[in-house]
Formats: C-alpha cells, sequence, structure tokens
C-alpha cells in the first residue's frame, strides 16, 4: 500500500549546465532546497527573496553545505548561484529586480513560483494599495 519509489530524483537530474532559474521563497524550506539541487547540476541559480541579507545568508548556507560535494554539471563544474532582491508583496520592488536580471542573463528558462505566506494578516493588503 506504500508508493513506489521515485525514478526522477536529485541523483537522475541531468546536468542543468546553460540553464538559468529564479526561485522565489528560495532563502529556506522547498525553495532552498531546489536551489541547492539545481546548482549542484550546474545551473545558474537565483535565489530570489525579500532582502539581501536572505538572500546572501541562502547562498552562504547552500555553499557551505556543497563545500565537499562531489562536483556536478558538465565538465564536473558546479553551477552558478546569484541573489535577487524582490518582495512580492511590493509590487514596487519587481521592476527593479527585474531590470537589474535582464542586465545580467540573455534568457530565462525556469521561473519557480515558491514564495507564499500561508496566513496573511487580517486586513493585509500589497503595499502600493493604501
Amino acid at each position: 500500500m506504500f508508493p513506489p519509489a521515485p525514478r526522477f530524483t536529485d541523483k537522475t537530474l541531468p546536468s542543468q549546465t546553460g540553464r538559468v532559474f529564479i526561485i522565489t521563497g528560495a532563502a529556506s524550506g522547498v525553495g532552498f532546497e531546489l536551489a541547492r539541487i539545481l546548482y549542484l547540476a550546474g545551473g545558474t541559480v537565483y535565489i530570489a527573496a525579500r532582502s539581501t541579507a536572505r538572500c546572501e545568508g541562502a547562498i552562504s548556507k547552500i555553499l557551505e553545505q556543497t563545500e565537499n560535494v562531489g562536483k556536478g554539471g558538465e565538465g564536473g563544474r558546479k553551477g552558478k548561484l546569484e541573489s535577487m532582491v524582490i518582495d512580492l508583496a511590493d509590487l514596487g520592488t519587481v521592476r527593479g529586480a527585474v531590470e537589474g536580471f535582464l542586465k545580467r542573463e540573455g534568457r530565462l528558462d525556469v521561473l519557480v513560483h515558491n514564495a507564499a505566506v500561508m496566513t496573511p494578516p487580517a486586513g493585509s493588503k500589497d503595499k502600493l494599495v493604501s
């Protein structure tokens, strides 16, 4: 009565070298783990979070956790980790984040919308709406 073992895992993931990913909410939880997996597979991963501290903290933690892990990606290279400061509750930050991304990258292969708030405070609104 148990489900079968998964056939597609981080160990069977093909090289992601040359692919560019943005993962919202990548500073913790599921987004963080996905960012780590894609980085080890050789992808360029943008850690999108609400502050520089959260982005840089996640990047440092991934680098620390993967320091002694066998190199992934094509040619034995790990990927690249980048920071993207964006507060999705403040639409004014979106333009700056997109413009910064477009200055650095010519393509985006995958956008993972992972950021969320389980229970927003009563009466909360977008920061642009008063």
